[in-house]
């Protein structure tokens, strides 16, 4: 029963709110192949697919039923606008340890290792 209703809400989202809903006009796209192939013997399904996905729409006497195909048309389901008044403002003050610090580095004398001295010092001439 868990399985069924997880696949029943999922068909009902799918269907409702993507454009999975233009798998079901798909036989229409048989039925449209069929009289395009009754009235011309050489029609094949790529030349099909190609005059009616791919090359410019035609007005032409089977227009209605070309818009009836899969995936020809976009169709906006819905669209949810949400606007709420502003009722207060509030200034939100950032907390110290989030501001920017600056950082002021200077030389030091008392953290003067001899030993890195003579291991990084700039080359003697002479």
């Amino acid at each position: 029963m868990k399985n069924f209703l997880t696949s029943f809400l999922l068909a009902i989202y799918l269907f409702s709110f993507t454009e999975a809903r233009e798998v079901l006009k798909f036989p229409n796209l048989i039925e449209h192949y069929i009289s395009h192939k009754i009235s011309n013997k050489n029609t094949s399904i790529f030349s099909f697919i190609k005059m009616h996905y791919l090359d410019d729409q035609v007005l032409d006497s089977d227009f209605n039923q070309d818009m009836k195909l899969p995936f020809k048309k976009v169709e906006v389901v819905h669209s949810v606008t949400i606007s709420l008044p502003v009722l207060f403002t509030y200034h939100f003050q950032i907390p110290d340890f989030f501001k920017e610090k600056t950082l002021i580095y200077s030389k030091s004398h008392h953290f003067k290792s001899s030993l890195l001295d003579s291991i990084f010092r700039p080359p003697i001439l002479g």
